[in-house]
């Protein structure tokens, strides 16, 4: 049985839908079979991050009601191009649609696949009040049957399956900003998470955005004064990088270039998620990882 993740946040455009697919690839990457489920029914992006908004006929309503199965309603996004390998190019299908079972196929000569996400998209319209608790969880336990991750990317604050969704799902992934304002709707989350009844354990938290020279200045909150804030653990920070919002406008994530910084942040979730032992010991532009837990007194700092 596989594993299941919450994408979510109280606050909109904190980054959601960047940090859900490129942690769905960090996963693929590594060789696990993953789906990648938009349940954004209003402003669901995931498919155009995947590059499939014109390939996919079926949404994730259709599967919840049984209309057709997981399977045969996802999008493939595949990639043979491991930028990262001496010599390795891409076929002309490095970044196509194919049936489940035959993503290898149209790999490059060393006949490697780099990667394989199943996309499943959101509706455009939809009431998504009148599905229940049991069809939710009917939904993830099917498809942790099938997949070794399932990540689910969510709405912004409490949408009609919130609470089906939180319950079942194995961990829960909310986004911040390293902004006082983000910060501030984080901890609103973590008040509703715990008013629903979630298990604070499987809760986790991300920082998105994180701005080390910010905390140095005095300008921005340590990272030991968000957590006890938010009240919720850390599981990951994700570095400021306007190299990776770029990117995503072509349709390429974090591991689709060379620069290996841009898929770093990612890689030390996907460790924490798979139990590796990932401790906080990078360096930030020449700061000491210590300097950076709590907010530096701000006298006379210069912006």
């Amino acid at each position: 049985m596989g594993k299941s993740i919450m994408i979510t946040s109280f606050k909109g455009g904190v980054g959601k839908s960047t940090i859900a697919v490129n942690l769905a690839i960090g996963f693929a990457v590594n060789k696990y079979k993953v789906l990648i489920t938009d349940i954004d029914a209003s402003s669901g992006s995931i498919d155009l991050f995947m590059g499939c908004e014109s390939d996919t006929i079926y949404n994730v309503c259709d599967v919840i009601e049984g209309r057709v199965k997981i399977e045969d309603a996802v999008y493939v996004k595949k990639s043979t191009k491991n930028p990262n390998r001496k010599n390795s190019r891409a076929s002309a299908s490095s970044v196509s649609s194919a049936p489940p079972g035959t993503e290898g196929q149209g790999a490059d000569s060393s006949g490697e696949l780099y990667y394989s996400v199943d996309v499943l998209k959101s509706p455009s319209s939809y009431d998504l009040t009148k599905f229940s608790e049991q069809e939710i969880s009917d939904f993830i336990n099917k498809a942790k049957e099938i997949y070794d991750f399932v990540i689910f990317d969510c709405p912004s604050g409490k949408f009609a399956f919130f609470d089906s969704l939180a319950k079942y799902t194995d961990y829960i992934f909310v986004i911040t900003l390293h902004s006082a304002a983000s910060i501030r709707a984080s901890e609103k989350m973590a008040l509703l998470l715990s008013e629903n009844g979630s298990d604070g354990e499987k809760v986790r938290l991300i920082i998105n955005c994180f701005n080390p020279k910010g905390i140095a200045k005095g300008l921005n909150l340590g990272i030991v004064e968000i957590i006890e804030r938010s009240k919720i653990k850390l599981i990951g920070l994700i570095e400021t990088n306007y190299m990776l919002r770029d990117y995503q406008e072509i349709g390429k994530t974090a591991y689709d270039v060379r620069t290996r910084r841009l898929r770093v942040f990612f890689d030390d979730i996907v460790g924490r998620i798979l139990e590796s032992n990932i401790i906080l010991n990078r360096k930030y532009d020449g700061i000491r990882t210590n300097n950076l837990y709590f907010k530096k007194e701000a006298k006379g700092a210069k912006i």
